[in-house]
Protein backbone atom coordinates (compact mmCIF):
# COMPACT_ATOMS: atom_id res chain seq x y z
CA UNK A 1 0.00 0.00 0.00
CA UNK A 2 2.68 2.37 0.97
CA UNK A 3 4.99 1.49 -1.81
CA UNK A 4 1.64 1.97 -4.25
CA UNK A 5 1.41 5.29 -2.80
CA UNK A 6 4.66 6.20 -3.07
CA UNK A 7 4.47 5.40 -6.77
CA UNK A 8 1.32 7.76 -7.14
CA UNK A 9 3.00 10.26 -5.35
CA UNK A 10 5.85 9.89 -7.98
CA UNK A 11 3.77 9.83 -10.68
CA UNK A 12 2.17 12.92 -9.33
CA UNK A 13 5.02 15.10 -8.84
CA UNK A 14 5.89 14.47 -12.70
CA UNK A 15 2.67 15.12 -14.13
CA UNK A 16 2.92 18.44 -12.26
CA UNK A 17 6.41 19.25 -13.66
CA UNK A 18 5.36 18.64 -17.37
CA UNK A 19 3.98 22.10 -17.41
CA UNK A 20 5.70 24.14 -14.92
CA UNK A 21 8.01 25.95 -17.66
CA UNK A 22 5.04 26.97 -20.10
CA UNK A 23 3.05 28.09 -16.96
CA UNK A 24 6.08 30.28 -15.39
CA UNK A 25 6.71 31.35 -18.95
CA UNK A 26 2.93 32.04 -20.05
CA UNK A 27 2.09 33.84 -16.60
CA UNK A 28 5.57 35.87 -16.61
CA UNK A 29 4.62 37.76 -20.25
CA UNK A 30 1.13 37.62 -18.79
CA UNK A 31 2.12 40.05 -16.11
CA UNK A 32 4.14 42.32 -18.51
CA UNK A 33 0.61 44.42 -19.18
CA UNK A 34 -0.40 44.20 -15.38
CA UNK A 35 3.40 45.51 -14.16
CA UNK A 36 3.29 48.40 -17.17
CA UNK A 37 -0.08 49.46 -16.17
CA UNK A 38 0.86 50.76 -12.90
CA UNK A 39 2.84 53.05 -14.64
CA UNK A 40 0.88 53.68 -17.28
CA UNK A 41 -2.61 54.83 -15.88
CA UNK A 42 -1.47 56.79 -12.75
CA UNK A 43 -3.21 59.41 -12.51
CA UNK A 44 -0.40 62.11 -12.43
CA UNK A 45 1.57 60.71 -15.89
CA UNK A 46 2.43 62.89 -18.44
CA UNK A 47 1.41 61.03 -21.64
CA UNK A 48 4.96 62.10 -23.72
CA UNK A 49 6.93 60.16 -26.60
CA UNK A 50 7.31 57.47 -23.80
CA UNK A 51 4.18 57.39 -22.07
CA UNK A 52 2.59 56.34 -25.84
CA UNK A 53 5.78 53.51 -26.24
CA UNK A 54 5.47 51.82 -23.44
CA UNK A 55 1.54 51.99 -24.22
CA UNK A 56 2.16 50.15 -27.23
CA UNK A 57 4.11 48.03 -25.11
CA UNK A 58 1.20 47.74 -23.36
CA UNK A 59 -0.77 46.93 -26.39
CA UNK A 60 1.04 44.13 -27.75
CA UNK A 61 1.71 42.08 -24.61
CA UNK A 62 -2.42 42.32 -23.05
CA UNK A 63 -3.00 39.38 -25.63
CA UNK A 64 -0.86 37.05 -23.80
CA UNK A 65 -2.92 37.09 -20.61
CA UNK A 66 -6.02 35.83 -22.44
CA UNK A 67 -3.90 33.62 -24.63
CA UNK A 68 -3.12 31.61 -21.83
CA UNK A 69 -7.07 30.15 -21.76
CA UNK A 70 -6.12 28.26 -25.04
CA UNK A 71 -3.08 26.25 -23.01
CA UNK A 72 -6.41 23.98 -21.41
CA UNK A 73 -5.50 21.75 -24.74
CA UNK A 74 -2.36 20.74 -22.95
CA UNK A 75 -4.43 18.68 -20.54
CA UNK A 76 -5.99 16.71 -23.32
CA UNK A 77 -2.06 16.36 -24.15
CA UNK A 78 -1.20 15.20 -21.07
CA UNK A 79 -4.17 13.52 -20.01
CA UNK A 80 -3.46 11.02 -23.62
CA UNK A 81 0.15 9.79 -21.88
CA UNK A 82 -0.93 7.54 -19.71
CA UNK A 83 -1.22 9.42 -16.30
CA UNK A 84 -3.47 8.02 -13.66
CA UNK A 85 -6.61 9.09 -14.20
CA UNK A 86 -6.64 10.19 -10.28
CA UNK A 87 -3.31 12.18 -10.83
CA UNK A 88 -5.08 13.82 -13.72
CA UNK A 89 -8.42 15.07 -11.87
CA UNK A 90 -6.78 15.42 -8.98
CA UNK A 91 -3.25 17.48 -9.96
CA UNK A 92 -2.78 18.09 -13.56
CA UNK A 93 -6.88 19.99 -13.95
CA UNK A 94 -6.65 21.63 -10.22
CA UNK A 95 -3.22 23.07 -11.36
CA UNK A 96 -4.60 24.70 -15.15
CA UNK A 97 -7.73 26.34 -12.96
CA UNK A 98 -5.55 28.30 -11.39
CA UNK A 99 -3.08 28.74 -14.19
CA UNK A 100 -5.96 29.99 -16.39
CA UNK A 101 -7.86 32.10 -13.48
CA UNK A 102 -4.74 33.49 -12.90
CA UNK A 103 -4.02 34.75 -16.10
CA UNK A 104 -6.99 36.06 -17.08
CA UNK A 105 -7.46 37.77 -13.74
CA UNK A 106 -4.36 39.44 -14.70
CA UNK A 107 -5.91 40.60 -18.05
CA UNK A 108 -8.92 41.91 -16.38
CA UNK A 109 -7.17 43.87 -13.83
CA UNK A 110 -5.02 45.51 -16.81
CA UNK A 111 -8.06 46.58 -18.32
CA UNK A 112 -9.75 47.58 -15.04
CA UNK A 113 -6.77 49.85 -14.68
CA UNK A 114 -7.49 51.55 -18.30
CA UNK A 115 -11.33 52.00 -17.07
CA UNK A 116 -10.16 53.67 -14.18
CA UNK A 117 -7.56 56.09 -15.64
CA UNK A 118 -10.05 56.93 -18.26
CA UNK A 119 -12.64 57.90 -15.66
CA UNK A 120 -10.44 59.92 -13.98
CA UNK A 121 -10.04 61.83 -17.41
CA UNK A 122 -13.78 61.94 -17.01
CA UNK A 123 -13.66 60.02 -20.39
CA UNK A 124 -16.26 56.91 -19.41
CA UNK A 125 -17.69 57.54 -22.93
CA UNK A 126 -14.88 55.32 -24.47
CA UNK A 127 -14.89 52.56 -22.02
CA UNK A 128 -17.07 50.74 -24.42
CA UNK A 129 -15.07 51.29 -27.81
CA UNK A 130 -11.78 51.10 -25.68
CA UNK A 131 -13.29 47.01 -24.72
CA UNK A 132 -14.01 45.99 -27.91
CA UNK A 133 -10.43 47.18 -29.57
CA UNK A 134 -9.28 45.71 -26.39
CA UNK A 135 -11.18 41.90 -27.02
CA UNK A 136 -10.57 42.39 -30.78
CA UNK A 137 -6.45 42.95 -30.59
CA UNK A 138 -6.47 40.26 -28.10
CA UNK A 139 -9.00 37.53 -30.36
CA UNK A 140 -6.17 38.24 -33.14
CA UNK A 141 -3.62 37.98 -30.95
CA UNK A 142 -4.24 35.01 -29.49
CA UNK A 143 -5.47 33.69 -32.96
CA UNK A 144 -1.72 34.40 -33.67
CA UNK A 145 0.12 33.13 -30.90
CA UNK A 146 -2.14 29.68 -31.42
CA UNK A 147 -2.28 29.22 -34.52
CA UNK A 148 0.51 30.91 -36.48
CA UNK A 149 2.82 30.97 -33.51
CA UNK A 150 3.94 34.46 -33.63
CA UNK A 151 4.94 36.48 -30.40
CA UNK A 152 4.61 39.39 -28.96
CA UNK A 153 8.17 40.53 -29.83
CA UNK A 154 7.57 39.37 -33.68
CA UNK A 155 5.70 42.70 -33.94
CA UNK A 156 9.49 43.52 -34.30
CA UNK A 157 11.31 41.06 -35.38
CA UNK A 158 8.91 40.21 -37.88
CA UNK A 159 6.82 42.89 -38.90
CA UNK A 160 6.20 42.72 -42.32
CA UNK A 161 5.34 39.01 -41.83
CA UNK A 162 3.07 39.00 -39.06
CA UNK A 163 1.20 42.27 -40.63
CA UNK A 164 1.04 40.24 -43.78
CA UNK A 165 -0.23 37.35 -42.46
CA UNK A 166 -2.78 38.85 -40.23
CA UNK A 167 -4.24 40.42 -43.32
CA UNK A 168 -4.40 37.06 -44.74
CA UNK A 169 -6.30 35.60 -41.98
CA UNK A 170 -8.68 38.09 -41.82
CA UNK A 171 -9.56 37.55 -45.35
CA UNK A 172 -10.50 34.28 -44.90
CA UNK A 173 -14.33 33.70 -43.84
CA UNK A 174 -13.53 30.81 -41.31
CA UNK A 175 -10.95 32.29 -39.06
CA UNK A 176 -13.16 35.19 -39.09
CA UNK A 177 -16.12 33.55 -37.49
CA UNK A 178 -13.43 31.91 -35.15
CA UNK A 179 -12.08 35.17 -34.67
CA UNK A 180 -15.78 36.75 -33.56
CA UNK A 181 -16.18 33.28 -30.91
CA UNK A 182 -13.19 34.12 -29.64
CA UNK A 183 -13.81 37.89 -29.28
CA UNK A 184 -17.69 37.19 -27.86
CA UNK A 185 -15.82 35.08 -25.61
CA UNK A 186 -13.29 37.35 -23.96
CA UNK A 187 -16.19 40.08 -23.56
CA UNK A 188 -18.29 37.64 -21.66
CA UNK A 189 -15.66 36.41 -19.65
CA UNK A 190 -13.84 39.32 -19.00
CA UNK A 191 -17.55 40.87 -17.96
CA UNK A 192 -18.55 37.56 -15.34
CA UNK A 193 -14.77 38.00 -14.22
CA UNK A 194 -15.14 41.65 -13.19
CA UNK A 195 -18.76 41.50 -11.59
CA UNK A 196 -17.21 38.84 -9.50
CA UNK A 197 -14.42 41.30 -8.70
CA UNK A 198 -16.69 44.00 -7.86
CA UNK A 199 -18.44 42.00 -5.68
CA UNK A 200 -15.71 40.02 -3.85
CA UNK A 201 -14.06 43.59 -3.27
CA UNK A 202 -17.55 45.01 -2.06
CA UNK A 203 -18.41 42.12 0.35
CA UNK A 204 -14.43 42.57 1.55
CA UNK A 205 -14.92 46.37 2.05
CA UNK A 206 -17.95 45.70 3.88
CA UNK A 207 -16.83 43.44 6.18
CA UNK A 208 -14.29 45.52 7.07
CA UNK A 209 -16.26 48.17 7.73
CA UNK A 210 -18.62 45.99 9.86
CA UNK A 211 -15.14 45.26 12.13
CA UNK A 212 -14.57 48.55 12.13
CA UNK A 213 -17.37 49.77 14.14
CA UNK A 214 -17.00 49.81 17.72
Amino acid sequence: MASELLNWIQISLNLFSQSNTRIVWNLFLALIPLVLSFYLFRPSVTRNVLWWAIFLIFAAFLPNAPYILTDTIHIIELSHQNYPTSAVLLILIPQYILFVLGGFEVYVISLMRLHNYLIYLKQEKYLMGVNAIAHGLCAVGIYLGRFERFNSWDLLTQTDTVILTTFEDLLDVQRIFSLAIAFILLWVLFEITKLANTRLSNRFRDHNSAQAIP
